[in-house]
């Protein structure tokens, strides 16, 4: 629901303002549905392993948010000789309350439908390296801010032909309201190592911008445009409300030191919030995030097409595009790290290694997860701020996030003559990031790095790169006896065939080893150890070695290296110690090679009445696409926990993505139209 007002006044022919006033109201949510799980308060997540399958509603419901949005906008315009000035200025106050936390309803992964059954505690362990979570207390919590924007702009026409654009833009946005709440959790201070204070905002947000246009000669034939800017983003609801202070909320997980039985039956975690007024133990042990000072994303963007008209039906135009994200915000850990590094670490063979080169491997397991690092403890050894009471992870949006993007893209128009036009398009480009993922959006890109303490490890190509695209899309209209009988033109005549042909080079994804091979208590991000000389698409898993060369049980503290079970594998699993070298975004998914199409027939009644009836077909040649995604939506598919079997190369399902993703399979559609 809204109401928008505006004003255009001209107060000279040189002189123009304008002014609006909006105001949005928006209320959204989607339930979890109203089911009940025996013994506890809410239906939960439930993976079961063994035999693939998921239990529960949709795992990011219940959600939603309500929002009101107050807005004014000012804007004035002046000619003056070859200038045209533009200045404005808007704010916006946005009222906002968000209700979406993940695992607000628990999330349980059990390794066996033996163990679900008998109501074991669960110990599947591929929910980010935990058995089960669950976040507990209020996750409506208000995130409002209000944004301050003004800019001044000049078109400056230097010459008939040519034409200067020249703008700088300045924003300020306030800290969001459930942000700043931070600053109450000051009691878990530790001076000089972290402080929970209320995030500062971010002042120094200018957006210069400068562009042309320059036509050359005086034949109106050829265009060339150009230019660089700089522009912000906004933080997005659910980073803040994910980083919560404690006191709103926060995350427990399944306790594997202290196994109990009866699991749902007896609640399974509890969903409650601890009452009264916490000691400064108790106030870092459920500390479990952190939120930084304001940085807002922004990207630098350059420019440079060429255009060309040629004779009087067809345009071509190449492009060149270059983007670079800064301070795009990455999921990370604070305080956690990990013992295994480039010169510590149990090392992998493909083939079974020489007693010699055992011999060379006198670190064992049991060694490296001895380490204990500066500020950590004997029993949290991961954790470099167990010493000052913080005994969970403390994860949040670090603003430190990088991306690069370069594409060429050419097309050809051909403009509707003849009752036939056509675009036909193709793009080569290459996008970089180090930060795909923010939240748990998918399981192709794990959102957080396998190292938290090493984002230059995570730079690779993006799992939103495709190296190329090629589309065409011819439209023709069947018109016979256009200057005949109303009965000649509408029952023979009057067709209209389109359709869309893309191919797309494929999405790539992160291989991962399903364990936490650097034994930093997190199995979410960790890569695979690659094999140059193995076989494409082949996965292995690892068999542990002592320091005789006999195999033992995996985990063993005795383990001194590791030998793959397939020698012929590409990727093989990074055990528990093992240095992976894998990179992000390394395994391709299928290629789009999809054809949509239409037939449409038009009966006119009159100049401005017709009835229009046909068909759609979506993959109209029924092509198996497991790209990943849908061909025809830009939504994912859902992301529960044991969908990424495939990319662990030690599953039986390794490589099968067809196991996993539909295919994308042809769609019929009848549509029909009243035009009056």
């Amino acid at each position: 629901n809204g109401v928008s007002v505006s004003e255009f006044h001209n107060f000279s022919p040189t002189l123009e303002n304008e002014l609006r006033i909006s105001y949005i109201r928006n209320n959204a949510s989607t339930s979890a549905g109203n089911f009940q799980f025996p013994g506890l308060n809410a239906f939960p997540n439930i993976s079961i392993d063994d035999i693939q399958l998921q239990l529960g509603p949709d795992p990011n419901t219940p959600s939603g948010q309500i929002e009101n949005l107050s807005q004014l906008q000012e804007n004035i315009t002046k000619t003056w000789g070859r200038h045209t000035l533009k200045a404005g200025y808007n704010v916006a106050d946005v009222i906002l309350s968000g209700f979406f936390v993940q695992r607000v309803r628990g999330d349980y992964d059990f390794a066996s439908l033996e163990e679900f059954l008998l109501d074991k505690q669960p110990t599947g362990g591929s929910l980010s390296g935990v058995q089960g979570e669950r976040s507990v207390g209020s996750s409506n919590v208000p995130f409002g801010f209000v944004q301050h924007a003004a800019y001044v702009n000049d078109d400056f026409r230097i010459r008939p032909n040519l034409t200067l654009n020249l703008g700088l833009r300045y924003e300020y946005v306030t800290v969001p309201v459930g942000s700043r709440y931070q600053a109450n959790n000051a009691i878990a201070n530790v001076p000089g190592v972290i402080t929970f204070a209320s995030p500062k905002s971010d002042t120094n947000n200018w957006a210069p911008r400068i562009g042309f246009a320059y036509s050359p000669g005086r034949s109106g034939t050829w265009s060339i445009r150009g230019g660089v800017s700089r522009s912000y983003d906004n933080t997005y609801i659910n980073l803040n409300q994910n980083a919560s202070p404690p006191f709103f909320q926060t995350t427990v997980d399944v306790n594997g030191a202290n196994p109990v039985s009866n699991f749902l039956a007896n609640g399974g975690l509890k969903a409650a919030l601890t009452s009264g007024t916490p000691s400064v133990a108790d106030a870092r042990a459920a500390t479990a995030s952190y939120t930084f000072d304001q940085h807002r994303p922004y990207a630098l963007t350059g420019t440079l097409g060429v255009q060309r008209l040629l004779g009087h039906d067809y345009t071509i135009e190449a492009r060149y595009v270059y983007t670079k994200g800064v301070h795009l915000w990455n999921q990370t850990r604070l305080n956690i790290v990990s013992p295994v590094t480039p010169t510590t670490f149990i090392p992998t063979f493909f083939t079974t290694p020489t007693a010699a080169q055992l011999a060379g491997s006198s670190l064992t397991l049991g060694a490296i997860q001895a380490i204990v690092p500066n500020g950590a403890t004997a029993d949290l050894p991961f954790n470099n701020l167990a010493a000052a009471g913080f005994t969970q992870a403390l994860t949040g949006y670090h603003p430190w996030g990088n991306s690069r993007y370069n594409g060429l893209a050419v097309q050809m128009n051909k403009r509707y003559s003849k009752n036939f036009s056509y675009v036909l398009a193709y793009t080569w480009s290459h996008n970089f990031d180090d930060s795909t993922a923010t939240n748990f959006s998918t399981i192709l890109s794990p959102r957080r790095a396998q190292d938290f303490q090493n984002m230059r490890a995570e730079w690779a190509s993006s799992a939103l790169d495709r190296r190329q695209r090629f589309t065409f899309a011819p439209i023709y209209d069947f018109r016979p006896f256009t200057h005949s009988s109303w009965l000649m033109k509408n029952i023979v005549g009057n067709w209209n065939i389109s359709g869309v042909y893309t191919f797309q080079a494929p999405e790539y994804a992160t291989i991962q080893s399903g364990v936490d091979s650097n034994l930093n208590n997190d199995s979410a991000g960790d890569r695979a150890i690659v094999n140059p000389a193995g076989a494409a698409n082949v996965g292995s898993g690892v068999t542990g070695l002592n320091a005789a060369g006999q195999a033992v049980a995996a985990g063993s503290p005795s383990i001194v290296a590791y030998v793959a079970n397939n020698p012929n594998a590409r990727y093989v699993v990074a055990g528990l110690g093992a240095l992976a070298n894998a990179g992000r975004n390394t395994f391709p998914l299928a290629h789009t090679n999809n054809f949509d199409a239409s037939l449409m027939k038009r009966f006119n009644f009159t100049e401005g009445r017709s009835i229009q009836v046909g068909a759609q077909a979506f993959n109209l040649f029924n092509h198996s696409q497991f790209v990943g995604g849908y061909l025809s939506d830009v939504s994912s598919f859902t992301t529960n926990a044991i969908s990424r079997n495939f990319l662990v190369p030690s599953s039986p399902f390794f490589s099968q993505v067809d196991q996993f993703f539909p295919s994308n399979s042809r769609q019929l559609q009848i549509v029909a139209r009243i035009v009056f």
